[in-house]
């Protein structure tokens, strides 16, 4: 995802990066603090080690936007809390597929109406947590413990949600797939320019 955003926005904004090594395409430092320009917004598709960071972020005031996966939900409030404290704005989302969106409204109405259900997430081996963010994330608004996601990991496998929803007389099947990473990119944008134009 870093990739893909840096690709997207590396002629309109000047990227900065903080990392433990020179990275060859932009400039890094070892700490955020250390950043000599002003900063519009701070962007973490990285890992959970980067949560200090965003903690220093946020006490300066700076607008976060993450799609961190791994962070706990404790993790996340405290962030948003921070935020508010700050008077600057935390986004997170476990995926910003716009396709996501959609799935997350149809399983409202689907729960509602069955109570039976089996959740299935696939992901390529190189994903590194398990369950996937998302199905964290939906997880929590069925209202089911995370034990109840199985999970697999599939070498080259597509970022899949699976649910279906059952009685004794029928079956709903709701399946959202990622074809292309670039589908996280419509929405992050969205809220990127929201926090530019805030």
């Amino acid at each position: 995802m870093g990739s893909q955003i840096y690709n997207k926005y590396k002629d309109e904004f000047q990227i900065v990066g903080i990392d433990e090594i020179q990275h060859k395409e932009v400039e890094t430092f070892h700490s955020i603090l250390d950043i000599p320009y002003p900063i519009e917004v701070v962007v973490d598709f990285s890992s959970i080690e980067a949560y200090d960071t965003l903690v220093q972020a946020l006490k300066k005031g700076y607008a976060v936007l993450s799609g961190t996966t791994g962070y706990s939900f404790e993790q996340i409030d405290e962030l948003y809390k921070l935020a508010n404290e700050n008077d600057t704005i935390f986004i997170w989302k476990a995926n910003y597929a716009k396709g996501i969106k959609l799935f997350s409204k149809l399983l409202e109405d689907c729960k509602k109406e069955f109570e039976i259900l089996d959740f299935v997430e696939i992901h390529a081996t190189s994903k590194k947590d398990a369950p996937s963010g998302t199905a964290k994330v939906l997880a929590k608004s069925l209202g089911i413990p995370e034990n109840k996601i199985q999970s697999l990991r599939i070498n080259q496998a597509p970022a899949i949600h699976e649910i279906i929803f059952s009685s004794e007389d029928e079956r709903v099947y709701l399946r959202h797939e990622i074809l292309q990473k670039r589908a996280f990119i419509t929405g992050f944008d969205e809220d990127l320019r929201k926090v530019l134009r805030s």
